[in-house]
C-alpha cells in the first residue's frame, strides 16, 4: 500500500478550515541523500478532531500556533501549546487530539539522517520542544514548498535540516546540563592544561567522582575523561595550526606529560598523527 494510502486520513472530524493537504513527490536523488517532506497542512480543529496510528514509516513534525493539543506516544503524555513543536517517529504509535479549538501546521517528512536526528532529539528532549518562536517561518517555508515539483527537494531539505538541528542545540542546551555539570565544564574549561584528576573536578562540585562520572554522562554524553581529552586535543589542534612549537612543547602545554601520550589520542581521535594534521592544515589554509 502507497505511504500516502497508509498516512492520509479521509474525512477528519473537527477541522474548521484548513490549508491542504499538500503532496509533495520527491526526486529519487533527494530520497536517496536528502531531507524531503510527503505531506502536509495547516489546520484549525476542536473537538472530536482525534487521530490514532499504530505505524507508518514516517515522521511527523507540528507547529502549535494556538490553542493546544494533546498527544500520547512512547507511553508519554503531553500538552503542546502555542509555539511548541512536536516531532513523532510515526513507527511507533501515536495519538493526538485537540479538547478545543487549536490551529497548528503539521508535515509528514523522511529521507537522510531522518531517524538518527528523531533518535537523538527523543534520546536528549524527548517529542516536545517548548516556545520556539524562531521556527514558524520554517513551517511556513514548507507549506509553500510541498505542492512544487522536485525543483524544490533542495530547498526544502535545507529548511527540514534547519528545523532539527536548531531543536537538537535548544533542546540539548535546555535539557542536558545541570548548573552543577556546568560548572564542572567550566572549571575544566579553565585547568585542561594542568595534569588534573576526575576527583578534583568532582571536588570542585561538592560530589563523589563516581556520581559526578554518571552525572556527567548523563547530561552531557560524554564520560569527564572524554570530555577533557577533548578539550585537550583541541588546544592541540588549534596550536599546531597557528603555531610552530614542537608536539613535546604542544603535549607538555596541553598535559599529555608526553609526544607520545598526545601522538597515541591524536590519531585515535582524528586517524592522523600531529605532524600530519599539522602539515595537511597547512596546505589548505596557506
Amino acid at each position: 500500500m502507497d505511504i500516502r494510502q497508509q498516512g492520509v486520513i479521509r474525512f477528519e472530524p473537527g477541522i474548521i478550515e484548513k490549508e491542504g493537504i499538500y503532496f509533495h513527490t520527491a526526486s529519487a536523488f533527494a530520497q536517496q541523500h536528502l531531507f524531503y517532506g510527503l505531506w502536509g497542512a495547516r489546520y484549525l480543529c476542536s473537538a472530536p478532531y482525534s487521530v490514532r496510528r499504530k505505524h507508518l514509516n514516517a515522521f511527523l513534525m507540528f507547529y502549535i500556533h494556538s490553542g493546544e493539543m494533546q498527544f500520547t506516544y512512547r507511553d508519554q503524555t503531553f500538552t503542546a501549546s502555542a509555539d511548541d513543536i512536536v516531532l513523532i517517529d510515526c513507527n511507533f504509535p501515536h495519538h493526538y487530539y485537540t479538547k478545543r479549538e487549536a490551529q497548528f501546521s503539521w508535515f509528514h517528512f523522511h529521507g537522510n539522517a531522518s531517524q538518527a536526528y528523531c533518535d537523538l532529539l527523543w534520546k536528549n528532549n524527548g517529542a516536545l520542544f517548548s516556545k520556539q518562536y524562531g521556527l514558524e517561518k520554517d513551517f511556513q517555508k514548507i507549506m509553500q514548498m510541498l505542492p512544487l515539483d522536485a525543483n524544490a527537494d533542495d530547498r526544502m531539505s535545507v529548511v527540514i535540516h534547519h528545523i532539527l538541528s536548531s531543536l537538537n542545540t535548544q533542546g540539548h542546551a535546555a535539557h542536558n546540563v545541570s548548573p552543577q555539570i556546568q560548572a564542572a565544564k567550566n572549571w575544566m574549561d579553565e585547568h585542561f592544561h594542568e595534569n588534573i584528576q576526575i576527583e578534583e573536578v568532582a571536588a570542585q562540585v561538592s560530589l563523589s567522582r563516581f556520581y559526578f562520572s554518571r552525572r556527567f554522562r548523563e547530561e552531557t554524553g560524554l564520560s569527564p575523561h572524554e570530555y577533557l581529552l577533548n578539550l585537550r586535543l583541541s588546544y592541540a589542534k588549534l596550536q599546531l595550526s597557528e603555531s610552530d612549537d614542537s608536539i613535546e612543547e604542544i603535549a607538555y602545554d596541553c598535559a599529555f606529560c608526553s609526544a607520545s601520550n598526545l601522538i597515541r589520542a591524536f590519531k585515535k581521535s582524528t586517524g592522523l598523527t600531529p605532524y600530519q594534521f599539522r602539515k595537511t592544515v597547512f596546505i589548505t589554509t596557506h
